[in-house]
């Protein structure tokens, strides 16, 4: 294995000599930030007042308001506030001689600051009063959007079925107990288990999850790591095509311009060449994915804030039973495209070696790359099913790995999917890499 950093820095310098690389790498960072920050500026939203603001407006007045939330628990405290908040802004969004007297319970309930800015009116608050400030068309209730967001997942039109909530207009006020709705979204998870035909050994496993998350959940702010999640699939089709394009060519181009006569015939050895290969290869991936994501990540933080690394995924991901935080499910969603880089990057010298050119193995994977992500198997062919889950397609995201409920049975206790996910791709590429070299180690060069 000696000399094999100058075999490496050969490796490299060939594939650094493509323009296409380059270009394509800068490409798909600007449109990876891109799609973080064109979003939030092209969606207009009308408020009451007859004005208009984007969603970046929204998201920077929920921002500054909701850091008096963070810390507290969602509970019928907080949410009897954000009822009377939801109430006053749809009352003030009738007609003038529709709108109502605003009861002394709601105004009591409203928050300090907002109550204090009404001055005690009960009567002709105008849509005016309840933005977020006097030179601001937001609404003040985008305060409370992520905990009207949590509500609605745990299942708000069943809780207005159930008669626990009532509905004024097009917004549902929850007038259930702490209590209900927290039961309510453990009903709601446990119909999930049973679409996903989970046996009852995992059921009981579940369940045991779910007692260990203490209740109420505390809320963060936390938007940021959530646009990180959300862009995640964009993130595997980027680097997913990125790696199928820059690294075929590390070994196919030396068989179609006929200099590995050259390469096979190195002093160092067939073994040592490959391995500068792979290594080329996997670190080149490993590479994209932290280009991708930090693509993804430094525009988020730049508009929404570092904040809420540690803030309960429960409270942005009501359906989720594992006791992390938003943070953390990002760094592991993270790791997990990383794995499947690793195996994308393998998997493609291997097919470059059998087909010695690269545009087979192009079409191949991205042809799985496109199926994959359209092509669904019904849950009740449980075991196709799940192994088709762990595509990377549909592994790499929010509900391919968090929201998955089905486990995979390990020396008495049970592995989700999104733990089990990175070693299965590790081991297949290191079975691609065997499989490489050996195809690599057969080939002579004379024997075209």
């Amino acid at each position: 294995m000696y000399n094999l950093g100058t075999l490496i820095k050969y490796e490299y310098k060939k594939l650094f000599q493509r323009k296409a690389v380059w270009i394509l790498t800068f490409t798909l960072m600007a449109l990876a930030a891109l799609s973080v920050i064109l979003p939030p500026f092209t969606s207009a939203v009308s408020s009451n007042t007859g004005a208009s603001y984007t969603a970046y407006d929204s998201c920077k007045t929920q921002r500054e308001l909701a850091s008096d939330l963070s810390g507290r628990s969602i509970d019928s405290k907080m949410l009897k506030e954000m009822n009377a908040v939801l109430l006053l802004d749809y009352n003030a969004s009738l007609p003038a001689e529709e709108r109502k007297p605003v009861s002394g319970e709601i105004i009591s309930a409203l928050p300090d600051d907002l109550r204090l800015r009404l001055s005690g009116k009960t009567e002709n608050i105008q849509p005016e009063d309840l933005t977020a400030s006097p030179a601001s068309a937001v609404p003040y209730s985008v305060k409370y959007d992520d905990i009207d967001y949590f509500v609605d997942d745990c299942g708000a039109a069943y809780l207005a079925e159930k008669n626990n909530s009532e509905q004024t207009g097009m917004i549902y006020l929850y007038t259930c107990s702490t209590d209900d709705l927290y039961q309510l979204r453990r009903d709601t998870n446990e119909k999930i288990w049973d679409i996903f035909y989970l046996s009852n050994q995992e059921k009981t496993y579940l369940s045991k999850q779910e007692t260990k998350l203490s209740t109420p959940f505390t809320y963060q702010y936390c938007s940021s790591y959530k646009s990180i999640l959300s862009c995640t699939v964009i993130a595997v089709v980027m680097i997913s095509f990125l790696t199928v394009v820059c690294i075929p060519p590390v070994s196919a181009d030396e068989h179609s311009r006929r200099t590995d006569q050259i390469i096979l015939c190195t002093r160092l050895g067939k073994r040592t060449a490959f391995f500068a290969k792979l290594f080329t290869a996997v670190t080149f991936s490993v590479c994209a994915v932290l280009l991708i994501y930090a693509s993804i990540a430094l525009p988020s933080f730049f508009m929404y804030g570092t904040e809420g690394f540690s803030a309960q995924i429960q409270a942005a991901l009501p359906g989720c039973t594992w006791d992390l935080s938003v943070g953390q499910a990002s760094c592991i969603l993270i790791g997990i495209c990383a794995a499947a880089a690793v195996l994308l990057s393998c998997t493609a010298l291997f097919l470059a070696e059998c087909f010695k050119t690269s545009i087979p193995v192009m079409g191949i994977l991205i042809g799985f790359l496109l199926i994959s992500s359209f092509l669904n198997i019904p849950e009740q062919f449980r075991i196709l099913s799940q192994i088709w889950s762990y595509c990377p397609a549909k592994l790499i995201s929010v509900s391919g790995s968090m929201l998955d409920p089905r486990l995979i049975p390990f020396f008495g206790t049970y592995l989700a999917s999104y733990q089990v996910g990175p070693f299965i791709y590790l081991i297949l590429a290191l079975l691609f890499s065997f499989g490489g070299f050996f195809v690599w180690k057969r080939w002579q060069a004379d024997g075209r």
